[in-house]
C-alpha cells in the first residue's frame, strides 16, 4: 500500500528551510530570524509548549497585532500537534469573550497591547491553564508566565506527537460581519494546501521577497505567510495596516511580493509619484478580501502596470477559490475584454469551483446568476462545535459559500453579490456590487457601500452610504442622477447618507450591519 505523502506544517517548513538555509526567513521590527534558526526555534517551543501540559488536540491562542511571534506560532503551534487559535485584535470584549469561550484554549498568549483587556476578562476565563506575556517585562506569578520562558525551557529534540495530514491545525474565526463568528476547523493539508498553491499561482521563489501588512488572524495573511515560508523567501511582517510604513517596508527591503485586503488597494492607488517611484520593486500583488471595484483595478493598473492578481476565497477555503492570473488578465485587456476587471478569474490549483443553482445541484448556464460552491485540498472541516451550521454548508465535500456570481464562456468567474446582501426592491433583484462599481466612477467617491432599508412602498429600498473623497464635494440628488446614466433607475440608490468613515472590518471589509444604526448626514 502507498504511503499517503506528508502534507503538514512540519513539511512546509522543512521545505521552506532546503531553499532558504541562513537567509532570513522572519522580519519585523527590528527582529529577524534565518530559516535554520526557525526552524530551532519551533522544535523548542512546540517541546516547551507540550512541558506545559498539553496534549494533542488542545488549544493555543494568541491575541496580538502582526508578529514574528504570531507568525512562528503558525509553525510551532501545529507542529506540536495543538491547535492554534489567532484571535481577531479587533474584536469587541463582548466578541473576543465569545470566540474564547467557545473554542477554550489551554493557553493564551497576549502581547502588551491587550494585556489590559485580558485582566479585565481573565476571571472568566478559568478554562486558560497558562497566560503568557509575549513582550514587556513583567513580574509573573501563579497561571501567567513568558514567552520566553517557554522558550528557553523546550529542547531542540525531534517532536514527540505525529501529525497527520488530515489532524487539525487551526481555528480561523470568521470575520462576524453577518452574525456570530464561527470557528472553521483547518487542517495541516488546507494549510499546506494554502501554502503551496499560492507558491505555484504567484510564481513564487526563493529570491522574492514577500511583505505581510494583512492581520495573520485573516486567510490572506495565513495565506502569504505560509507561502514564503515554503517558498524559501523572506516574509517582512508589517504590524497593522499603514500605506506610509507599507512603502517604507517595500522600499527597505526591496518587496517584490505582498498581499492586500481589497479596500487597500484604494489606499496604494492615491500614493504620490515620489511614493510610486519608491515601490518599483513590487511585481506580484494579490488582493482578496472583497470584490474588487473594476474602476479602481483599472486605475491601479494604470499607475504600476499589471501586476495586480485578484483572488477570491473565504475562511472556509482558507483564501483559495479563485484567481486571476497576470497572463490571463493581459491577453483578455489586449482583446479588448474590459469586463474582465470584474472576475476573480478561475479555478484555483487544487480546488473545483463550480456555479449551480437554487437545487445547490445543477450547474447554471454561462451568464446566469447561481451560487458559488467548491471542493478541494483548501476546503475546511467545517465549524468548531456548530454542526447544524456544518452540515448547512458543507455538503458532500462541497463547500457552499452563499457567494452569488456568473461564470462566462470563457470560465471566468465574477462575483455580483451575497445572497444575503440581495436587495429586492419593486420585485426586482439589486446587487449591491454592481451599484456599488458605478458608485465609484463618480469623480468625488472615495468608497461606497449599498444597502436594502426595509420600504412600505418598494419592499426594500436601495440605500447607499458614500465617503468623499477629501476636498470633494457633491449631493445626493447629483449622486443618484449619475446612477441613472449609468444603470437601470431600478436600481439607482433611493436614498444616499453622506459619512465620514465606513465601518471596516480589520481586513477592509465594510460592516454593512452596522450601517442601518448609522447617523444619516443627508437623505434624499
Amino acid at each position: 500500500m502507498q504511503m499517503k505523502k506528508a502534507q503538514t506544517v512540519k513539511t512546509i517548513l522543512a521545505r521552506g528551510c532546503r531553499y532558504g538555509g541562513n537567509k532570513p526567513a522572519l522580519v519585523s521590527e527590528g527582529t529577524s530570524y534565518s530559516f535554520n534558526t526557525l526552524q530551532q526555534r519551533v522544535k523548542k517551543l512546540a517541546n516547551g509548549f507540550l512541558d506545559l501540559g498539553l496534549h494533542k488536540g488542545d488549544r493555543v491562542a494568541i491575541l496580538s497585532k502582526n508578529s514574528v511571534v504570531v507568525a512562528e506560532s503558525y509553525l510551532s503551534v501545529p507542529s506540536a500537534g495543538l491547535v492554534l487559535v489567532v484571535l481577531n485584535y479587533r474584536f469587541s470584549p463582548k466578541e473576543l469573550l465569545a470566540v474564547l469561550i467557545d473554542s477554550s484554549p489551554q493557553v493564551l498568549l497576549v502581547s502588551e497591547d491587550y494585556l489590559e483587556l485580558v485582566r479585565q476578562l481573565e476571571d472568566k476565563l478559568s478554562f486558560i491553564k497558562w497566560f503568557v506575556h509575549v513582550d514587556g517585562n513583567h513580574n509573573v506569578s501563579g497561571k501567567w508566565t513568558h514567552y520566553s520562558t517557554i522558550l528557553s525551557r523546550g529542547v531542540e529534540k525531534q517532536i514527540p506527537v505525529d501529525v497527520a495530514n488530515g489532524d487539525l491545525a487551526a481555528l480561523m474565526y470568521t470575520s462576524g460581519t453577518t452574525g456570530t463568528p464561527k470557528g472553521c476547523m483547518i487542517t495541516h493539508q488546507n494549510l499546506f494546501h494554502a501554502g503551496h498553491s499560492l507558491s505555484v499561482e504567484m510564481d513564487m521563489t526563493d529570491t522574492d521577497v514577500g511583505l505581510v501588512p494583512v492581520p495573520l488572524f485573516h486567510a490572506s495573511g495565513q495565506c502569504l505567510l505560509l507561502t514564503c515560508v515554503y517558498s524559501g523567501c523572506t516574509a517582512v511582517i508589517q504590524p497593522c495596516w499603514d500605506i506610509g510604513n507599507f512603502v517604507n517596508l517595500v522600499t527597505e527591503y526591496k518587496v517584490t511580493a505582498t498581499m492586500l485586503a481589497t479596500p487597500m488597494v484604494t489606499s496604494l492607488v492615491a500614493v504620490s509619484e515620489g511614493e510610486r517611484d519608491r515601490i518599483v520593486s513590487l511585481k506580484k500583488v494579490l488582493f482578496a478580501g472583497a470584490p474588487a471595484s473594476a474602476v479602481i483595478w483599472a486605475r491601479a493598473i494604470e499607475r504600476f502596470g499589471n501586476i495586480f492578481i485578484h483572488g477570491f476565497g473565504t475562511t472556509e477555503t482558507v483564501g483559495s477559490i479563485s484567481i486571476l492570473q497576470l497572463d490571463d488578465l493581459q491577453h483578455a485587456l489586449d482583446s479588448g475584454y474590459s469586463d474582465i476587471l470584474k472576475s476573480c478569474g478561475r479555478g484555483y490549483m487544487d480546488m473545483e469551483v463550480e456555479i449551480v443553482d437554487e437545487s445547490r445541484k445543477k450547474r447554471v448556464a454561462p451568464l446566469t446568476i447561481g451560487e458559488v460552491r467548491v471542493r478541494g485540498k483548501g476546503v475546511s472541516r467545517g465549524y468548531w462545535r456548530k454542526p447544524k451550521e456544518t452540515r448547512r454548508a458543507f455538503v458532500d465535500e462541497w463547500f457552499y459559500t452563499e457567494d452569488l456570481a456568473v461564470v462566462d464562456e470563457r470560465g471566468f468567474i465574477s462575483i455580483v453579490g451575497r445572497m444575503k446582501d440581495m436587495i429586492i426592491s419593486g420585485a426586482e433583484n439589486v446587487f449591491p456590487a454592481e451599484v456599488e462599481n458605478i458608485l465609484q466612477k463618480h469623480p468625488a467617491v472615495y468608497q461606497a457601500a449599498v444597502i436594502g432599508i426595509a420600504d412600505e412602498k418598494w419592499g426594500e429600498a436601495v440605500t447607499a452610504y458614500i465617503q468623499l473623497k477629501a476636498g470633494k464635494s457633491t449631493d445626493a440628488e447629483s449622486i443618484i442622477n449619475f446612477c441613472k446614466q449609468e444603470i437601470a433607475s431600478y436600481k439607482a440608490p433611493k436614498s444616499i447618507h453622506f459619512v465620514d468613515q465606513l465601518p471596516l472590518s480589520a481586513t477592509g471589509k465594510i460592516l454593512k450591519g452596522k450601517l442601518k444604526g448609522a447617523v444619516h448626514n443627508f437623505a434624499l
